[in-house]
């Protein structure tokens, strides 16, 4: 997918931005800068500096954790209108996942010290696009929240599992043979 350094035309068409006016869009498009990733390209390997944040516009990117030897785990996807990075608008944090294109993909960046600059002007606009950040993030902790709560209300279950996988963790350190 071809695109152009203009995001404005974009961010008009992103439910992400709705709500916000034409002027704000306008402004907001002069922090935002298009990049676009062929399948397998990486956005951002974990470790690295969280110097911005993404919103996906077209495409997918797969997220997933070093797990040395043993390749990599995969922690999820996040396809159009889905943030990325968020948390490193927030608080400047590195990266806590490497990034991967799927497919050709186009993204919206936004540099941290660029929104800073924003936020620090006093424009309300800013504060939309943190509440709407706080706002996916909530959403995402009380996903996250779910599977906690499976995992306490039967401990039993949750003890067995554990221990499933501490065997098979414990053959592939060892090569099939038992901790001892």
């Amino acid at each position: 997918m071809s695109v152009r350094n203009d995001p404005l035309p974009i961010m008009i068409k992103l439910p992400v931005f709705k709500g916000f006016s034409r002027s704000e869009l306008e402004i907001l498009a002069s922090v935002f800068r298009l990049r676009q990733l062929k399948e397998g390209g990486v956005l951002c390997k974990e470790g690295d500096p969280g110097t911005s944040f993404f919103i996906i516009v077209a495409g997918s990117i797969q997220l997933f954790k070093n797990a040395g030897k043993s390749g990599r785990t995969e922690l999820g996807r996040a396809g159009p209108g889905c943030l990325l990075g968020q948390k490193s608008l927030i608080d400047g944090s590195r990266r806590e996942a490497s990034m991967e294109a799927e497919q050709p993909t186009v993204l919206m960046e936004c540099d941290r010290m660029a929104f800073e600059r924003l936020f620090n002007a006093n424009n309300t606009f800013a504060y939309k696009v943190l509440d709407f950040v706080i706002t996916d993030l909530s959403r995402r902790l009380r996903e996250a929240d779910k599977p906690l709560e499976q995992m306490l209300s039967d401990p039993g279950r949750t003890l067995s599992m554990v221990v499933d996988t501490l065997s098979e963790v414990s053959g592939l350190l060892h090569d099939g043979e038992e901790f001892t």
